[in-house]
């Protein structure tokens, strides 16, 4: 007897299974068969208790049969269906016959966006052997032979090497911004990560890792600066095109940029942030509390029972938020701000579960809550700031020393309640800050260029009159050297005209007069210190508005020189972010999971998934607005009659705006250990 036939005891026949028939059903029914050939095809058999019911095309009868009379076997396929293993691809040539295939030309389009996918997603290759994943693709498009790992693998490569092409010829010629870091990773490799920055000639940020490569020797100036010159060299980009280098306050990132490279370094203002609030949080009694608060975080986080406690009180007392607490991490002062934030918001259940549970050593004094409120307020605007300026889409070196300003100028404002403590706070983060970024340093002169070329802040009123006019010095040089560069190149590239006997007597004539009325250049004639004037006179832009949409739609016309100049200032990133931003990018790929991978694969093609710009930017209409800066004080009146708009706004609000529409991520370096400070 065939496998599926069923022997009647009583008579000669046989239920059998109709081979044209996939429904499930039919592992169940089938037609009475006498000699292997059926007898009534209009009646279908119940192989589990003999039951004939009426056939006619459809299922629906048979089905629910099996559901009512015969329910546990019925539910029992749906596990089965469920749990087990996806049929093996040559099965499939049971339900689809070669022609049905699909064409070659939809098989290599899913091919490719199945490669995109891993890419931009950061998934491993060996997803196309998952079942799961399998049975997903099998559902959607059933004809759709998975590819192998091999092939993606190489798929992968190719799309590196056209993205890598395609990087080549966007950064070719142009003023190109570097962002560098070192990180390590769980498998103790250490690697330098070097990014680039460029407006294009449609006035957009692009940024691109050149390199993430391992640094076997020992991690000095020399080493560093030979790695950073290596990612330099891969995309054919010239040293003397990079106009500056963000990096953190390590010694040897800073001279390996400064020395060996005799490039403009910027320091990071994040990491400078990060060194004055720690410095502030030093404070004996203001590390106290928040030495207590961490421990209470971390035991309301630890401990299951305590966990489920905080949330019954915080359902007794009808909160509107049931949030856990945050633990904060040693090199990041705004998981501390967090930290703060979240416990002040929970302090009356928090308060009372410590309370129940007699838990004294964690309990802190109505004193130390006000404190801990009070520090929140001293920090929230530093919190806005590295949010604000953590942005790779928009400039940002132009608004480091304007949001300097506005910090100094919250720290020195005086409220009700500051405690000797909290007095010292303000003075160990306002010293930290002022030795930041000094005003006879080259970089000092470097970012206030970059605010002056910026719509939002060209009025500088962050700094004195005399400051100002250094600054529209330098830039009216830098423009005068443009011009003159055009028309240098214009007249090399204008053939002579024939000269006529008209023109000869003219020129004798001009001859005559020339030596009385000598007659200006052409870049005279072009008042360039008439557009920096004009410039000036411009309204100034609200700190939330997008500089770059300002240069493209009316900057560039109104003024073509100064653009050229803005192009190359507003590149410079004011934080290093966009190369920390890899370490959790990287970290992705060299986690636990992976951590005996080769340090020299993390370099290789499929594991830059987060550079394959040939998907795509992010669409304009999809943009968010950057977030809001803040300008608390009137800036001083600009001299020779120029006009500021700039307007005042109320800090803390505008304070908690900024950290309420914070969604760009920090600098956090999650599965990765990070070396330096």
């Amino acid at each position: 007897m065939e496998s599926g036939e069923v022997k009647n005891s009583t008579t000669d026949k046989v239920i059998v299974k109709p081979d044209n028939l996939r429904s499930t059903v039919w592992r169940f029914f089938g037609f009475w068969s006498v000699g292997g050939k059926v007898v009534d095809k209009s009646k279908a058999v119940c192989k589990l208790c003999d039951a004939e019911l009426a056939y006619h095309s459809t299922t629906t009868n048979l089905r629910m049969h099996l559901i009512v009379v015969h329910p546990t076997e019925w539910n029992k396929v749906g596990e089965d269906e469920a749990d087990g293993p996806l049929p093996k691809q040559p099965k499939l040539t049971v339900f689809y016959s070669p022609t049905t295939s699909l064409p070659a030309a939809k098989q290599e389009a899913i091919t490719k966006k199945l490669t995109e996918f891993i890419c931009k997603d950061m998934r491993p290759i060996s997803i196309v052997d998952g079942v799961g994943f399998q049975k997903f693709i099998h559902e959607i498009n059933p004809r759709y032979q998975v590819t192998s790992r091999g092939t993606v693998n190489n798929r992968i490569v190719k799309l590196y090497d056209a993205t890598a092409s395609t990087v080549k010829i966007t950064i070719k010629d142009k003023a190109v911004a570097l962002t560098t870091d070192g990180w390590t990773s769980l498998a103790n490799d250490a690697f330098v990560t070097v990014t680039a920055h460029v407006i294009t000639e449609n006035w957009e940020m692009k940024d691109y890792v050149l390199k993430t490569g391992e640094l076997r020797e020992s991690h000095t100036a020399e080493n560093v600066s030979k790695s950073i010159m290596d990612g330099l060299q891969e995309f054919g980009v010239q040293l003397e095109s990079v106009v500056a280098v963000t990096t953190d306050n390590a010694a040897n990132y800073v001279n390996a940029v400064e020395r060996h490279m005799k490039t403009m370094n910027v320091p990071c203002f994040a990491h400078t942030i990060n060194l004055a609030v720690r410095k502030g949080l030093g404070v004996r009694s203001i590390e106290n509390s928040v030495a207590r608060l961490k421990r209470t975080a971390a035991y309301f986080n630890h401990s299951t029972t305590a966990s489920y406690l905080l949330e019954e009180k915080q359902k007794q007392l009808q909160m509107l938020k049931r949030d856990k607490l945050i633990n904060d991490c040693a090199t990041r002062w705004n998981s501390t701000y967090d930290m703060i934030c979240r416990a002040l918001e929970q302090q009356a259940p928090v308060a009372a579960v410590i309370f129940d549970k007699k838990l004294s050593n964690l309990e802190l004094s109505t004193s130390e809550w006000i404190q801990l409120e009070k520090v929140k307020d001293i920090l929230r605007p530093f919190k806005a700031s590295t949010v604000a300026l953590s942005t790779d889409k928009y400039p940002t070196a132009s608004a480091v020393l304007p949001m300097k300003h506005v910090l100094l100028s919250h720290l020195r404002q005086e409220t009700d309640g500051d405690t000797a403590a909290l007095k010292e706070m303000k003075a160990k983060i306002t010293a930290d800050l002022n030795k930041r970024y000094p005003e006879d340093g080259d970089v000092f002169m470097f970012l206030n260029t970059a605010s002056y070329l910026d719509p939002r802040f060209h009025c500088l009123g962050h700094l004195d009159h005399g400051r100002q006019h250094e600054v529209h010095a330098k830039v009216l040089a830098e423009i005068t050297a443009i011009a003159a560069a055009e028309k240098s190149g214009e007249g090399s590239e204008l053939p002579a005209p024939p000269e006529s006997p008209c023109k000869s007597s003219l020129s004798a004539m001009g001859d005559l007069f020339s030596q009385v009325y000598p007659q200006q250049t052409r870049a005279a004639e072009y008042d360039l210190h008439g557009e920096l004037v004009i410039y000036e006179r411009e309204p100034q832009l609200p700190p939330d508005a997008d500089p770059l949409l300002w240069w493209k739609t009316t900057g560039s016309a109104r003024y073509p020189h100064i653009a050229q100049v803005a192009k190359k200032y507003l590149t410079v990133p004011g934080t290093s972010v966009r190369s920390e931003r890899v370490f959790s990018s990287a970290g992705n790929i060299v986690n636990k999971k992976r951590s005996a991978l080769a340090a020299e694969q993390v370099d290789q093609p499929p594991l830059q998934p987060n550079d394959i710009r040939v998907f795509g930017e992010r669409p304009a209409a999809f943009r968010t607005k950057p977030t809001p800066l803040i300008f608390i004080a009137p800036p001083p009146r600009p001299p020779s009659g120029r006009k500021c708009a700039t307007e005042s706004v109320d800090f803390s609000l505008a304070s908690r705006r900024a950290v309420s529409q914070s969604t760009g991520p920090g600098l956090d370096r999650r599965q990765i250990k990070h070396k330096r400070l």
